[in-house]
Order: structure tokens, then C-alpha cells, then sequence
């Protein structure tokens, strides 16, 4: 007979026990005996039933002893069967997963489950990094399943135990381990680059615990290499054309590596070679670029007709150029391929076409209008015409690399689209006669790119040129002007330049800023500071009314004080005139005479506008007065004060200057009463230095 526990629930009152026995051929019932000793005299259950088996409801605490006999069809009772034990102990739960020596992934939560008992209230589970559990960690749970997150990479081992209803605990379990390993990273995808780029760049994404990495690289299935990496990138030169494989594997922290990645796949290849021109003749000469690695050049030369490329010949060469075997005239196409030492082949270069014309050459094509390169607004249609050809039967017009034929020396482009175009033009004649193309014409649609500025400075006017790479002037920018340390207006377009007004500072020294677009400038500036002295020469008149009309001079010494960029100076000056007066007196004449020397010294503010100066100025002034009048005669000192206003040009080497000034001084004493000064008049010259 057989005992079997079924695994029922947790809950101590919903345990059960199953007894089940060989079915008996010819019974009809059987009779089951359930004892608390082997002797059968202490009876908890005896029970019958059809079936070979019985479930007992009840959980027991102690070991119980039960047996069973079979009843045939006339209940003759069978011989009891040998006693079994029902023994209660705190069984050791089996362990379902991990299953014993499974890898796992560095970095997942690792899922312990052992199996589920009826007999147990908790469950333990004791893991260790050391297979003699030197240092364990214990996990309880009163469910048989376990969660364990961010364990090292490495092995790891453990065990069960178990807590029965009684609070009993089991002896260990068997010890099962796992392995936690490094996942291979995610590669990210290269690729194909051309023989001779300076650095290939292996990269993938970040593995969970991964200290190092280390990657692994074939070429053209040989000359495997290992490489390490601290990092998620490697860079190497491909000197060799050819199929490269790589795949990189992550190194945990004890320096073991993991599973390598699948392969990623890339070509080093053969760069194209470039044609670069045809010698033409009876027999053409064809070059091309020199390619690094190559080892020879395959040339394929075909003729142009009504059913498109025929072969016309070819040639494998070790050099960069190839003479054709001589052509009869036509219209020409060739294209040449690099190989290598290792039979690996490049893409064929583009097409290139010639004209293997009978004859002489037709005239060269010269360009009307425009004449030279053109910038104009995008969606712009440009009207092109030149000189014609005698002899040409049609046009071909390269646009943007595209051959049009036209009847007439003229052709309009359709709307540009913004960035560069290109156009030349060739005379065709009878028999593949041709001009050479004219020289190219470049049409710019849109604001060019500004890559150089010229800045001057006019006074206090900042003007600002912009060209392109091309040295054209740049007209449909909009640059930002701006200055460290002084003030500019708003900039306007006039002519050729951007033009704005600086205000400098006190200094005269500032920097000016250019921005237009991605385009940055910087230059000095420097306001023109006027000269500090000035020595003055003038002539003129001056007037009171007709108390005083006479003919004066004055010269003038003039300092420019080092502050407010030199506008503000003081000027001494010394002038010179004659009045006169007579009086009727009984018949007889008095005649009075003065003669006057001003002094004065004045502030004066001077103001550069273009080419001219204005200057306004007033201070105290002193004249000295020999005054006689009749047989008398005296000497006096008239205080008084003096305005100024001038206007100034440069001419030659100085300034002409005319000068309105008021001078006020006034004589009253016993010899005469005298209003000493007036409104003058004077046109002179200064020199600054």
C-alpha cells in the first residue's frame, strides 16, 4: 500500500491526509483503522469504504499507525494489511526553482520557489557567494516564494529549511546553486565606411554590472583579435579593406567575462576613384585619383548613341591614367574601378563624358549677360545669353549638371532654388565638332554666407562691408552691429555698406561686433581725436553802434583738455584795434582817440561735424586802453567779458575759420565815457598740432 500527502493549503484546518492501498481483484469494500499505537488499541478512526484510498480530514499532532483488509461479495474479510506510520515531522520543502546550476542575468530579480506544504507556517531560505555558507543571508516568508534583486555577478548557493505548525524548525535542505552572469550589451549598429577613414567608432549600449568590457574582431573571417574597453566605445583605424565582424562581451567586477554578443557586421571599402580630365585626341588620355591601397585600376570606355552605352573598350592598369586605343569621332563615356591586393573591388567612378570631334574646335563660347557670378533671390528665373559661334549648329547648356541643347545663344534658368547653381555653355557643329565649355558662371540664389567683413570709420559714422567666400559682396544680410563700450544707432543700407552713427566713448577707444547668421567679427575702433593746441590768426572788423568801427586783428593760443575726447579746451587771446570820436565844443573840435589791446581767456566746446568744426566759447576779458583826448592823455584797464561762436574747414595743412564774437568793456572817467567794444566780425586761420 502507498501513503501519499496531498499538497493542500497552508491553513492547518484545511489539511488533509490521503491513504491510498493496491486495489483488491473481487473486493467489494474496504476497512481502514487509524491507531495512536502499532497495537491497534487506541482506535481514533475505523471507517468503510468502495474505494482503494481514504482521505483523513484530520491533521494529527503525534505519529499515528493505520492499516486496511479488503470484503468480498459475501463480506469475508481479508487479513489485515502490515501497519504503516503516519509520521508528523517538519519536512524540508523541496526546491522547484532555480533549477540547479541555471545562469541568470546580472542586474534581473532572481526568483527562489519551493514547493508548497500544508505542514509548514514558514518558510526559509538561507543563500550564500560561499558554497561553505561562511556568510549566509537567511530569507523568511511565509509563502514558498522569494524575490532576491541585485545580486553580484557570480555562482551562488542555497538551501531550504522550514518552520512547521508546532514552530518547529527543519534541518537544511540540499544546497543548489545559480550563476549570475554579465548579459552580452546591445551592439549599435556601424556603418560601412571607405579605406582611409581616420577612425571607426565601435559603440554599444551599457550591460547591467558590467565593469569592462571586451570586444572581439575578425576581418574577412581571420586575424581575430581581442581587445579590452573600460568603456561602452572603441575606436580603431581600418587599415585593410575588407568585412569586418565584432561582437563584445561584458567582464564583471571579479574580471570574468560573460556571453559575447551576436555579431555586428561592417565593410571597409575601396574608395571610388575621381576622374579628373581626357586629354582628347585620335587616342584620348583618360586620368583619374590615385586610391590608398590600390593595386590596380579597371577602366571601361563606352561610346554614346541612339541605343545608349556600347562597350568601345577598356584596360586594367597599375597607374592613374590610360591611353585609348584611337577613336573614331563620337561622343564618349568612362568610368574606372580600384582593386585590391586582396581582390577587393571599389564602386565604379561616376560617368565621365568627352567629344571625340573631326576637325578643328569650334570658337569658345564667351557670356553676354550676365558677365560674371550673381546673387539673386530664390524662385528667381535668371536670363542667360553669349556670343554666338560660326559653324555651331546647337548649344549644350550644363545646368547643375544636367546637358540641355538649345537652338539660340540664350537660355532661361528655371526658378532657383536657394543655394549655389552652375552653368556652362558649348558651341556643337557637324560632326561632333565642338567648342570647349566656357568658363562656369555661378548663380546664388539667396543670402550667400558671409565669411569676411571690412569695417571704416567715417567721423562718427561706422560703415560695414560683407562678402563671401567668393568676395562678393553680400547685399541682402541683415547685420547685428553692437559696441562694447559706447553706443551705436540702427544700421541702414546705403550703397554698398551697413551704416550706423557711433557715439564713443569718453575714451575714444571701442570695440565693434558683426553677427550675421552664424558669421562673427570683432574690430577696434578709435575715434580721431583733434590735435591738443591750436594757434589762431584773424583779421576782420568790429562794431558798437558807430561809437566804435574799426579794423581789428587777434591771435589766439588755444589747449585741449584730456577729457570729453578733447572738445572742451580754454583759449587766450590778444587782439588789437583803433576807435575814435570828435566833439563840436564853441566852434572849435574835440577829437578823442583810443587806442585798445583786448585780452581774454575763454572755455570753448569744439564739435567735429564731417569735414567742419563749430566752437562756442565765453570768458572774462581785459583790455588795455591808451585813451587822449585834446592836449590830455591817459592809460586804463577796462574788465569786461567776450562770446565767441565759430565755423571751421579744413583747407591744406589748417583750418579756415570765420569767427562772430561780442566784446563787452566799457570806459567812464574824467578823460572820456566810452563803450570800448562791440559785435566782430574776423575770417582767419588756425593750425592744430
Amino acid at each position: 500500500m502507498l501513503l501519499l500527502l496531498s499538497p493542500g493549503v497552508s491553513q492547518a484546518q484545511n489539511a488533509r491526509i490521503v491513504l491510498r492501498w493496491k486495489d483488491v481483484p473481487g473486493a467489494s469494500a474496504y476497512e481502514l483503522q487509524i491507531a495512536k499505537d502499532p497495537a491497534f488499541v487506541e482506535i481514533v478512526l475505523q471507517t468503510r469504504t468502495t474505494s482503494a484510498g481514504y482521505r483523513w480530514e484530520q491533521l494529527p499532532t503525534t505519529t499515528h499507525w493505520w492499516r486496511v483488509r479488503s470484503f468480498d461479495t459475501e463480506s469475508r474479510a481479508s487479513e489485515w494489511s502490515p501497519p504503516r506510520t503516519i509520521a508528523v515531522d517538519s519536512a524540508v520543502p523541496s526546491q522547484l526553482k532555480p533549477p540547479d546550476g541555471q545562469s541568470l542575468s546580472c542586474g534581473a530579480t532572481v526568483n527562489l520557489e519551493l514547493d508548497v506544504s500544508a505542514l509548514i507556517k514558514e518558510y526559509l531560505v538561507e543563500l550564500s557567494s560561499s558554497s561553505e555558507f561562511a556568510s549566509l543571508r537567511t530569507l523568511r516568508s511565509p509563502t514558498p516564494s522569494f524575490e532576491v534583486p541585485g545580486l553580484s555577478a557570480g555562482t551562488w548557493w542555497w538551501r531550504a529549511r522550514a518552520v512547521d505548525l508546532k514552530g518547529r524548525t527543519s534541518g537544511a535542505g540540499p544546497v543548489r546553486s545559480f550563476a549570475i552572469r554579465v548579459s552580452p550589451p546591445k551592439l549599435k549598429q556601424v556603418n560601412d565606411v571607405p579605406l582611409g577613414t581616420a577612425q571607426v567608432q565601435l559603440s554599444w549600449a551599457e550591460a547591467a554590472c558590467a565593469k569592462s568590457y571586451l570586444v572581439e574582431a575578425t576581418q574577412d573571417g581571420r586575424d581575430k583579435v581581442t581587445i579590452p574597453a573600460l568603456g561602452q566605445t572603441l575606436a580603431f583605424k581600418a587599415g585593410v579593406a575588407g568585412e569586418y565582424r565584432w561582437r563584445v562581451a561584458s567582464v564583471d567586477e571579479r574580471g570574468a567575462p560573460g556571453e559575447f554578443s551576436a555579431e555586428s557586421v561592417f565593410k571597409v571599402k575601396l574608395p571610388a576613384p575621381t576622374g579628373r580630365s581626357e586629354n582628347v585626341g585620335p587616342r584620348t588620355d583618360l586620368s583619374w585619383s590615385a586610391v590608398v591601397a590600390a593595386t590596380g585600376y579597371k577602366v571601361e570606355l563606352f561610346r554614346t548613341g541612339a541605343k545608349g552605352n556600347e562597350a568601345a573598350g577598356g584596360a586594367t592598369v597599375t597607374g592613374t591614367s590610360w591611353r585609348t586605343p584611337e577613336l573614331p569621332p563620337g561622343q564618349y563615356a568612362w568610368r574606372v574601378t580600384t582593386k585590391d591586393a586582396l581582390g577587393h573591388t571599389s564602386a565604379p567612378s561616376e560617368l565621365r563624358t568627352f567629344v571625340r570631334a573631326a576637325g578643328t574646335p569650334l570658337a569658345t563660347v564667351t557670356w553676354v549677360s550676365p558677365s560674371a557670378d550673381v546673387v539673386v533671390a530664390p524662385g528667381t528665373e535668371v536670363d542667360l545669353s553669349w556670343s554666338d559661334v560660326s559653324e555651331r549648329k546647337d548649344f549644350e547648356v550644363q545646368f547643375d549638371g544636367v546637358i540641355q541643347r538649345v537652338r539660340t545663344p540664350s537660355f532661361r534658368t528655371a526658378a532657383l532654388n536657394e543655394g549655389t547653381h552652375e552653368v556652362r555653355v558649348r558651341a556643337v557643329g557637324e560632326n561632333f565638332r565642338m567648342s570647349p565649355w566656357s568658363e562656369p558662371l555661378e548663380l546664388y540664389a539667396g543670402v550667400p554666407t558671409v565669411t569676411r567683413a571690412e569695417v571704416a570709420v567715417v567721423g562718427e559714422l561706422v560703415q560695414v562691408r560683407l562678402f563671401d567666400a567668393r568676395g562678393r559682396a553680400v547685399l541682402g544680410a541683415a547685420p547685428k552691429l553692437t559696441v562694447r563700450d559706447g553706443a551705436v544707432g540702427p544700421s541702414e543700407f546705403k550703397a554698398d555698406s551697413w551704416q550706423a552713427q557711433w557715439t564713443p566713448p569718453a575714451s575714444g577707444n571701442d570695440v565693434l561686433t558683426v553677427e550675421e547668421r552664424g558669421f562673427h567679427f570683432e574690430r577696434a575702433l578709435a575715434a580721431a581725436m583733434d590735435p591738443p593746441f591750436t594757434l589762431a590768426a584773424r583779421a576782420g572788423g568790429i562794431f558798437s553802434g558807430g561809437a566804435v568801427a574799426s579794423p581789428t586783428a587777434l591771435v589766439s593760443f588755444g589747449v585741449r583738455l584730456p577729457f570729453l575726447r578733447r572738445r572742451v579746451g580754454v583759449e587766450l587771446r590778444a587782439a588789437g584795434y583803433r576807435a575814435g570820436s570828435s566833439l563840436d565844443l564853441g566852434g572849435a573840435t574835440l577829437r578823442g582817440e583810443a587806442f585798445l589791446l583786448p585780452l581774454s581767456l575763454l572755455a570753448a566746446w569744439n564739435q567735429n561735424v564731417g569735414a567742419f568744426q563749430l566752437k562756442a566759447g565765453a570768458g572774462l576779458a581785459m583790455q588795455l586802453a591808451w585813451l587822449q583826448v585834446g592836449p590830455d592823455a591817459g592809460f586804463s584797464v577796462l574788465p569786461g567779458f567776450e562770446v565767441v561762436a565759430a565755423l571751421s574747414r579744413r583747407l591744406g595743412p589748417g583750418r579756415v575759420e570765420l569767427e562772430l564774437s561780442f566784446l563787452y568793456g566799457r570806459v567812464d572817467n574824467a578823460l572820456a565815457r566810452l563803450n570800448a567794444g562791440g559785435l566782430a566780425v574776423r575770417v582767419g586761420y588756425a593750425f592744430d598740432f
